[in-house]
C-alpha cells in the first residue's frame, strides 16, 4: 500500500523527528538519501523505519526494519532537502553515555551550527577521532547535522553533556583550546592523548575551557582576515596534529 496522505500516523510520527523535542522523547533521528540509507543499513546501524518512493526504496539494500511507500507529495512532506532522493530513515539513537576518551578526541563548545557541528563530525570520522564531546551546541542528530556529517556520524560517538562533566571526563588528558591568542599550531606537536576544543563560531572558546586549557593553539593568519570557519579552523588543526 502506498501511503497518500500526511496525516497518517505513521507519516506524522517520521515527520515529528525533525523536531529536536521529539528526536529526544523518542530517542530516534532521521537519516536522508539513498547513500546515507544504504550506509546505514550494511553498517548495521539501528534502522527502525525507512519510507520513500518506489525507484529510491529499490536502492536500499533489504533490511529488518519496516519499509513505507509514500507518494511524492508526503515524500516532499518528509523531506529536509531541497532536491530530495526519495527515501528517509529513522534510527535510533546511541545511548549518551559519559564515558572518557579511549584517545585522542575533540570537545565542540557552543559550535550553534548544524552544519559546521556535521562537517565536523565528518572530519573526526575521517581522521579516526571517535569520541566526541558536545556542550552547548547544537543537535547533532539535527536533518542538517545529520546531512553534513555524510555518514560520518556512524563513526563516532557523540557525548552531549554540560562543559562540567565533559571536563571531569578528561582527567589526566591534554586540553588544547584553539584561539587566535595561542601558539601557531604548525610550531607544535600536542601531547597526547588531547582534546582538541573548538567554541562557537562568533566568541570562540568559552572561558570554561580556556581556564582550563593546557595549550593554547592557533592558526596564522595573514592580511586583515581574522578568523576561519569553525569547522575549518577544526579540519586544518585536526589534521596537522593528528600527522605529526
Amino acid at each position: 500500500m502506498i501511503i497518500s496522505s500526511r496525516q497518517n500516523s505513521k507519516i506524522k510520527r517520521i515527520a515529528s523527528l525533525k523536531e529536536k523535542k521529539f528526536r529526544e522523547e523518542y530517542g530516534e533521528y532521521l537519516v536522508e538519501g539513498v547513500k546515507m540509507v544504504r550506509e546505514a543499513v550494511l553498517s548495521g546501524m539501528p534502522v527502525v523505519q525507512i519510507a520513500g518512493v518506489g525507484p529510491a526504496l529499490s536502492e536500499v539494500p533489504s533490511s529488518c526494519a519496516e519499509v513505507i511507500e509514500v507518494d511524492e507529495n508526503v515524500f516532499g512532506y518528509l523531506s529536509e532537502t531541497k532536491t530530495p532522493q526519495g527515501v528517509i530513515a529513522v534510527l535510533k539513537k546511541p545511548e549518551n553515555l559519559p564515558l572518557p576518551p579511549s584517545g585522542n578526541c575533540a570537545v565542540f563548545d557552543g559550535v550553534s551550527d548544524p552544519g559546521n557541528l556535521g562537517t565536523m563530525i565528518r572530519t573526526a570520522a575521517a581522521l579516526g577521532i571517535k569520541d566526541l564531546y558536545t556542550c552547548n551546541c547544537a543537535d547533532a542528530y539535527s536533518p542538517k547535522a545529520v546531512r553534513a556529517s555524510m555518514s560520518g556520524i556512524y563513526r563516532v560517538a557523540i557525548r552531549d553533556f554540560d562543559r562540567q562533566t565533559v571536563l571531569g571526563l578528561l582527567s589526566g588528558v591534554n586540553i588544547a583550546v584553539a584561539d587566535m591568542g595561542g601558539e601557531s599550531i604548525f610550531n607544535r606537536e600536542l601531547k597526547k592523548p588531547y582534546a582538541l576544543v573548538i567554541g562557537n563560531e562568533a566568541n570562540g572558546v568559552s572561558e570554561f575551557f580556556r581556564a582550563a586549557a593546557d595549550e593554547v593553539v592557533s592558526l596564522p593568519m595573514k592580511g586583515n582576515v581574522e578568523s576561519l570557519n569553525a569547522a575549518v579552523a577544526f579540519s586544518v588543526i585536526a589534521y596537522t596534529v593528528e600527522n605529526k
